[in-house]
């Protein structure tokens, strides 16, 4: 359940840049088409961890680590589970629909990546280079629920889709890394296991930094300077904590503390971007 709340940050910034492109709901239809939002995103990302965890429970049934907390360990059937990720899918497609016919047709891609990832015969994730681009185009197609609920396509869009993508494709890519040797021991042919920690490590490396130029081109293009420094900033401290976790040989605390470091840059962007979209949405409020 964190682990979803965490990723409904993506749709609402999403809404958020909506309203900074121009987009102007009144205040009622906004908190509404918030609510909605909300409800349908978590349906959604609800439903691509349960079928990922049914899809891949007889591999965690040989990890030590995840077997203890695993479904059937807590007395959950297959049966069941298989369900509740149906039951979810359905659900977050129908309240999506509520968002308008192409918030539907966005969460229907979310399902169909979701589905291309984890289920049989697909099982993406076990699939090198291929689950990373599932990856992105889920973490862009999750951007674009909030931001196509108010607002239509733009350049802007896209760019913005492209940072929120490739920023969670690259964390995964350190996930990978992180769980080299689990994902061996259960023949998971992730990146890491295919190409070796320190590539897919680069590869997660050289990922961020797209993303970082991404958002800084934004702000730039925006004429956000507040932006572009922040981006930089964090982009070094990025640097400098990727450097002192290749120098530990990649160690399990040192990918840790690389993790909490880009987690807290890429919160304190969004929270900048996020200030800057309400202001813009509150301005627009008051001229009109």
């Amino acid at each position: 359940m964190g682990e979803v709340a965490v990723l409904q940050g993506t749709p609402l910034m999403g809404l958020a840049f909506a309203l900074h492109d121009g987009a102007h709901p009144s205040l009622m239809v906004l908190l509404q088409t918030l609510a909605v939002l909300v409800c349908a995103s978590s349906l959604l990302v609800a439903h691509v961890f349960v079928l990922n965890d049914w899809a891949g429970i007889d591999a965690d049934l040989r990890d030590p680590h995840r077997k203890s907390p695993s479904f059937l360990s807590l007395g959950v059937t297959r049966q069941s589970m298989l369900g509740l990720a149906f039951l979810l899918a359905i659900l977050g497609l129908a309240v999506s629909s509520f968002l308008g016919p192409t918030s539907a047709l966005v969460a229907s891609g979310l399902l169909v990546t979701s589905v291309l990832y984890s289920a049989p015969p697909f099982h993406g994730k076990g699939v090198p280079v291929a689950n990373s681009m599932l990856h992105l185009a889920g973490g862009s197609l999750h951007f674009l629920l909030g931001y196509l609920a108010v607002a239509e396509w733009s350049a802007q869009s896209l760019v913005l889709a492209a940072y929120f993508g490739v920023v969670f494709a690259a964390g995964h890519l350190m996930h990978e890394v992180r769980g080299h040797e689990a994902d061996a021991a259960n023949d998971i042919r992730t990146n890491a296991v295919v190409f070796g920690e320190k590539a897919t490590y680069a590869s997660s490396f050289a990922l961020f930094s797209v993303a970082y130029v991404l958002i800084g081109y934004w702000g730039a293009l925006e004429q956000h300077l507040w932006v572009v420094l922040v981006a930089g900033s964090a982009y070094l401290l990025h640097c400098v904590r990727t450097w002192q976790a290749l120098g530990s040989r990649l160690n399990h605390h040192a990918l840790l503390k690389l993790q909490r470091c880009y987690r807290r840059n890429f919160a304190l962007i969004g929270l900048i971007l996020l200030f800057v979209s309400a202001l813009a949405y509150f301005r627009s409020l008051a001229l009109g």
